[in-house]
């Protein structure tokens, strides 16, 4: 038996940290998708705790590990980042006894619905009926034949992306078989990182453009790291880690269920990764912002509308120009408003004026609906009132103050005025992409869940057919 074969995981087994001259503690390690690797030392020591003399004395499991080893019954590990007996990742079938012994060139990665996404068509079934010379029936015959698309490569910062394609099935002789078309990404470094490193810069942006273009939280289903160190072809190590909770209705995804799919773009694949890339560190609370909201946690609605308008202002202010007038016409008029005072006034004004160049949310708002149409025209029907609207409920939930909760959106009605800013920017990322004003409203037409949404007739936001 070994680690790969294991959806959770639960094996006694003896663990050290690599580096200290130490006996090996018995503990119990735990795993399951939902709450990732756990070790629990059974003789409640704990590893001993190095001080600055460099004299072991101090009994601790609870400070930060880099690097824990363990011998189980089903193979060896180790748990990388460890702390409070939790560690981000564990490696399956592998004993590193030093941080660089964790870096790695090369990894194999299998995101959720990533075959529909590319657009894997490529099992077809034929049905042969065979008859005897009288040209009686006797038999017929099911064939499943499997043709892989071509395998397809580009390049990204430092890093060669290939796209492969694989198959596997579920059944035998006398149960039902499933096939099951597969995807995968297998990414090469120029150099070599550590899985931290590999899961936080490379992996994660890449599964947060999946998901922003699916239109639903998806996560890795596999992820494996080749180390080419050992063999020829290089030996691959699954690597285990908390998932994220994504839709437990896996049914096949269609492009009426995405905001795009890989044949709606129409530039290469590696120039579309790499503009999202770039977008994660020119604008990374606005990617931040958007991905915390369209993942699937308990929130309250306040909580997602403060989050999208947070993220409309932000993405303004970061591409758009943040003056109302000229930077030295306005410095000139606060100097001679300044002069017009008593001195000792001055300081006070002067702090009540630092921000007033800048555009309200109002008018932020209303330059990204002009900026988006004729994507705004299908979402909202007035972008006036839709504008003013968001702005008075963002000013009543930020100050809360009742005087400004019957311009506020009610409650029935907030759920519709926040969804609809969520696709406005969506929008604005699509655009971010490559994708034109006329393409991004073609693919909202065609998106079920956004037409579903339009046309319920208890939005008030969107325009309905008379």
């Amino acid at each position: 038996m070994f680690f790969d074969d294991l959806e959770e995981i639960s094996v006694i087994g003896k663990w050290w940290v690599p580096g200290r001259n130490q006996p090996p503690h018995p503990g119990t390690l735990h795993f399951s998708p939902e709450d990732g690797p756990s070790l629990k030392l059974l003789d409640k020591i704990g590893f001993l705790t190095k001080p600055e003399n460099g004299i072991y004395t101090d009994q601790s499991f609870s400070e930060f590990f880099p690097l824990v080893c363990g011998k189980t019954e089903i193979g060896p590990v180790t748990l990388i980042q460890m702390r409070n007996g939790r560690a981000k990742f564990l490696v399956s079938n592998a004993l590193f006894e030093s941080d660089d012994e964790t870096r790695f060139c090369r990894v194999r990665l299998r995101f959720q619905h990533l075959s529909e996404w590319v657009g894997q068509l490529v099992i077809h079934r034929t049905i042969t009926f065979w008859k005897n010379q009288k040209e009686e029936p006797i038999s017929n015959e099911i064939v499943y034949s499997y043709r892989p698309l071509p395998e397809e490569s580009f390049s990204v910062n430092d890093l060669n992306v290939k796209i492969c394609f694989g198959l596997t099935t579920k059944g035998g002789i006398l149960t039902p078989v499933t096939l099951y078309p597969r995807v995968y990404l297998e990414i090469a470094s120029l150099k070599s990182i550590s899985i931290y490193e590999w899961w936080f810069d490379v992996i994660r942006p890449i599964r947060d453009l999946f998901s922003f273009a699916m239109d639903r939280p998806i996560d890795v289903d596999q992820f494996d790291i080749i180390d080419e160190r050992e063999e020829e072809k290089g030996s691959k190590r699954r690597v285990f880690f908390k998932r994220r909770k994504t839709d437990t209705e896996q049914r096949e995804l269609r492009a009426e269920d995405m905001l795009f799919a890989k044949s709606d773009i129409q530039t290469d694949f590696g120039e579309l990764v790499d503009r999202w890339l770039h977008m994660i560190t020119d604008i990374p609370m606005v990617c931040n912002l958007y991905s915390s909201v369209t993942s699937i946690r308990e929130r309250y609605i306040e909580e997602e509308f403060l989050n999208l308008a947070q993220t409309a202002e932000l993405y303004h202010r970061s591409k758009f120009n943040s003056c109302v007038i000229p930077k030295a016409e306005w410095k000139g008029k606060i100097r001679r408003i300044l002069k017009s005072i008593p001195e000792n006034e001055r300081l006070w004004l002067k702090e009540k004026l630092a921000y007033s160049n800048s555009p309200t949310l109002h008018d932020r708002l209303e330059k990204l609906l002009n900026e988006l149409e004729p994507t705004t025209s299908i979402l909202v029907a007035d972008s006036e009132n839709f504008a003013k609207t968001v702005k008075e409920t963002r000013n009543y939930f930020t100050h809360w103050d009742a005087k400004r909760q019957t311009k506020a959106a009610s409650y029935p009605d907030l759920y519709f005025v926040t969804r609809t800013l969520r696709y406005l920017i969506a929008a604005c990322l699509l655009r971010e992409l490559g994708f034109t004003s006329d393409q991004t409203a073609a693919l909202f037409k065609r998106n079920h869940k956004i037409n579903n949404f339009r046309w319920d007739s208890d939005n008030p936001i969107s325009q309905k057919p008379e």
